[in-house]
């Protein structure tokens, strides 16, 4: 390979790394902000836990092991 070539192919290598730092460090400080949801984690949007999904569970949120 040439020199040329491989110094084209290690700026477009540096260049992807510093977008995706960049892009990381925007999501962080941006980031997708929603109505009442200040981080813009994602966990607004998730829905709740369906405790009744499960009877046996008990009320202090402890899941019995299955037995084998």
């Amino acid at each position: 390979m040439s020199t040329t070539l491989q110094l084209i192919v290690v700026g477009l290598i540096v260049a992807c790394a510093a977008g995706y730092i960049v892009r990381a460090m925007w999501k962080t400080w941006i980031g997708k902000s929603k109505a009442n949801c200040g981080s813009g984690c994602g966990k607004c949007a998730a829905p709740a836990p369906d405790h009744n999904a499960n009877s046996n569970t008990n009320t202090n949120g402890r899941h019995p092991l299955p037995m084998a």
